[in-house]
């Protein structure tokens, strides 16, 4: 004897579950992006380093970046750049995905 179940159904369940996580990391990029602007301790001379942090959401998550050359360079000195908002963002995620 033979059991057949459709499972036609749950493939638009995840999806539509995809959807909405990406939607939320989209939404904490941008949160995030935004702290590190605010909460960038260098003197912003040239306006480059605070426009140079990003946000994009890949298939395995959400990624930030800050796109200057010297970015690292300024955090390895002390300053916050985009490691605060990095946690930042790892704590709204945890908020917003549960």
């Amino acid at each position: 004897m033979a059991v057949k179940f459709d499972f036609s159904d749950i493939d638009s369940f995840f999806e539509q579950g995809y959807a909405e996580v990406k939607t939320v990391e989209d939404k904490v990029g941008k949160e995030a992006v935004d702290y590190a602007i605010e909460h960038g301790s260098y003197q912003n001379r040239t306006g480059t380093l605070r426009k140079s942090n990003k946000y994009s959401v890949q298939d395995d998550g959400l990624e930030l970046r800050n796109e200057a050359e010297y970015a690292s360079f300024v955090e390895s000195k002390g300053y916050e750049v985009l490691t605060g908002a990095a946690i930042y963002a790892e704590k709204r995620l945890k908020e917003e995905i549960k």
